[in-house]
């Protein structure tokens, strides 16, 4: 197994001992098959926003879709994945949708700042050129075409690693809105995030990510405010 694949069973196992810990809706004997279907949805959705992202590369390398071990995970992907999989389980199953979802949500920032790590190890996830002083020396093999004439860039991935553990440590102090404080403290994270990076997904020259992060900010204020006003007595 590769460093890459070990991090990230790491979060998924972190995720796993958390909702086990933390679940009162699903059943006990489903929660391992419940596990493993989540996880697997994740993994796919994930790889899938990765390979939409680099067509032009894959496209013209079929056989590398399947090849995760060299990295390429997008959380969009998995994020959306898997609110997929948990929506069509809880119709399934008649179960509340928002408790599933609340039973694993505090923990997935952590998951997130931990797997950013496996970035840094497989020397990606690293953004446009920077100064020396704040910058992550990338080897020239490795750097984008367009800057092999730079050796500091911005160390993307060690941001969203350090603003996804404080957004951690904020939501595990609360025992209410955590879905919709997620989606906005993730949006925010990411919106910001996207201004430092080049290899990012774009579609006439705007960034997916941060359209999807403006999504996300919006559907969470929109959440909380709606709950808001739902706990204000009728008059």
């Amino acid at each position: 197994m590769s460093l890459y694949g070990l991090i990230i069973g790491i979060c998924v196992a972190i995720a796993s001992r958390f909702f086990i810990k933390h679940n009162t809706t699903v059943p006990q004997n489903q929660e391992s098959i419940f596990l493993f279907f989540l996880s697997l949805s994740a993994l796919i959705g994930a790889r899938t926003y990765h390979v939409l992202d680099q067509w032009t590369f894959y496209s013209q390398n079929i056989s590398q879709i399947g090849n995760t071990k060299a990295g390429g995970l997008g959380i969009f992907g998995a994020l959306l994945a898997s609110t997929i999989f948990i929506f069509i389980y809880s119709r399934i199953i008649q179960l509340s949708f928002v408790d599933i979802i609340d039973s694993i949500i505090p923990v997935i920032p952590l998951c997130q700042a931990i797997g950013r790590w496996a970035n840094f190890l497989n020397q990606e996830g690293f953004g446009l050129p920077t100064h020396r002083q704040i910058g992550q020396f990338v080897p020239q093999t490795l750097r984008p075409e367009q800057y092999q004439l730079y050796s500091y860039f911005h160390p993307v991935w060690l941001y969203e690693s350090i603003l996804n553990f404080a957004l951690y440590l904020f939501l595990r102090h609360k025992n209410y809105h955590q879905i919709s404080l997620y989606l906005i403290g993730y949006g925010l994270i990411r919106f910001f995030t996207e201004f430092f990076r080049f290899d990012t997904w774009v579609i006439n020259q705007i960034k997916v990510g941060q359209i999807i992060s403006l999504a996300f900010i919006i559907i969470g204020s929109l959440v909380l405010i709606f709950d808001k006003l739902s706990d204000q007595p009728s008059s």
